[in-house]
This record gives structure tokens, C-alpha cells and sequence, in this order.
């Protein structure tokens, strides 16, 4: 019964009725066994990298060389090796970390929502050894909006120049691979937080609205248009969560 089957597939495949499932590899174009034990991860990596990429820590800003990297080439996790932004995204930020607009693939990298601040930030991770990377914010450039902020000291860097075959690799993994969907987990806090704070200061400007003296000076009127334009600035956020 199975092997009529499996020839049924097959005949159904050949003809077109059934698309094949595609081989091109998801993850790890080249990173090893990442289920690590703690003290495992304590030996491989670095004090410093240990500390973002396990304990979730943030390097000072300005202190990572990778900042000022221009080279054409692929920045690497540094606990799993596995490939995750090239230099065709980064881009200068001034914010002293390492900037990308996209990761290589939506595959590359997990996002997660952080309430660490008490604020909603959405935290990027690698996907494939879950090490912590940085964050990502939506004051990038064109053509994703995002800003990829990443603490230098959990990347590795390796030239197109020195690997040739990583950097073929991941240009067809990018061309392929597909685009960062970001989980509802992460857009959801984002969005209701904007939203409440929005309508937090509407509902302030409509209720003063009607007190404003007609005598008032031009900062007395300029500070009762302030809950208006600060509603409108997190309407504004809120409708950038969703996109």
C-alpha cells in the first residue's frame, strides 16, 4: 500500500499536479552544533562576548573596530558562526554600534519583543544559536526603514576576498531566502503602546481645547498644541508597527 503510494507521488510530481518541496537550505550555511551547555558557551567565547551573547549584555558604544568595517564581506555570529548581515547593508548610523538596514534572510536572525526598559523594543537574536545580537529600531534607511543596532563583539567579519565561497554562498541564500517577518509577539506591545499613548494625548488636547484664553501669548498656545502633536507623532509610530 505504501509503495503504491509513493509511486502515485512520483507520477503526480512528474506531471506537474504536485510541486516539490524546496531543498535550498533554511539555516546554518556553515555553523556547527549550537546546543551548547552554559559552561560550554563559558569556554568557547570571550568574557565580552559571552556577556551579550548569553547573558544578553550591551558593549559600549565606539568600542567596536567592526563599526568602521567597509570591506565587502559577511559579519558572522561570533558563537555559532553562522552568516547574518553582509557590508551591502550596513550603512553609518552615528549611534557607535554596527548598523544594518537587513539581515542576509528572514531565516538569519529571530526577533523577539523586550520589556527590559519598561518600553517596547523589539531584540534580535541569531537564529540559529539564539545568541543575543542587538536590536532593531524603525529610524532606518530606504528600503526597509530598520536599523539593525548590534553589538560588535557578538559578530565576526571574513572578506568576500579571504572566502569567496561564503560570499557565493550567501548571495544566493539572500536572493532566496525569504524576507524578515516580524511575529506579532513583537509588533502587538509596539502597537498598543503607541496607540494608548496617542489617545492619552488627544483626549488631553480635546478636553483643554476650550480653555485656552483668547488673551493667552504665543508659548501659551504653542505648549496647549503640544498633546496634539505628540498624539499625532504616536499615531504615527503606531501606523509604522504595522507596516
Amino acid at each position: 500500500m505504501q509503495r503504491c503510494v509513493l509511486l502515485s507521488l512520483c507520477v503526480l510530481e512528474c506531471s506537474g499536479w504536485v510541486q516539490p518541496a524546496s531543498r535550498a537550505p533554511r539555516l546554518r550555511l556553515r555553523a556547527a552544533d549550537t546546543r551548547r551547555s552554559d559552561a560550554e558557551w563559558r569556554e568557547l567565547l570571550a568574557d565580552d562576548a559571552y556577556r551579550v551573547l548569553r547573558e544578553e549584555g550591551t558593549e559600549p558604544p565606539n568600542s567596536s573596530p567592526l563599526d568602521d568595517v567597509e570591506e565587502p564581506g559577511t559579519f558572522l555570529c561570533k558563537g555559532c558562526r553562522e552568516p547574518l548581515f553582509t557590508t551591502s547593508t550596513k550603512f553609518d548610523s552615528g549611534s557607535g554600534w554596527p548598523s544594518f538596514f537587513r539581515p542576509v534572510d528572514g531565516a538569519s536572525v529571530e526577533l523577539r519583543a523586550d520589556f527590559k526598559l519598561l518600553l517596547p523594543r523589539t531584540e534580535v537574536r541569531c537564529a540559529a544559536c539564539e545568541g543575543h545580537l542587538g536590536h532593531v529600531f524603525d529610524d532606518g534607511p530606504r528600503p526597509t526603514g530598520d536599523r539593525y543596532c548590534l553589538n560588535g563583539v557578538a559578530l565576526s567579519f571574513v572578506a568576500d576576498g579571504d572566502d569567496a565561497a561564503l560570499a557565493a554562498a550567501v548571495a544566493a541564500r539572500t536572493a532566496a531566502g525569504p524576507p524578515v517577518q516580524k511575529p506579532l509577539a513583537v509588533t502587538l506591545p509596539a502597537l498598543l503602546f503607541n496607540v494608548a499613548l496617542s489617545g492619552a494625548f488627544f483626549a488631553s488636547f480635546a478636553a483643554r481645547s476650550g480653555e485656552l484664553p483668547a488673551s493667552a501669548g504665543v508659548l501659551q498656545q504653542a505648549f496647549a498644541f503640544f498633546p496634539l502633536a505628540a498624539g499625532a507623532f504616536y499615531a504615527y509610530q503606531a501606523a509604522k508597527a504595522l507596516r
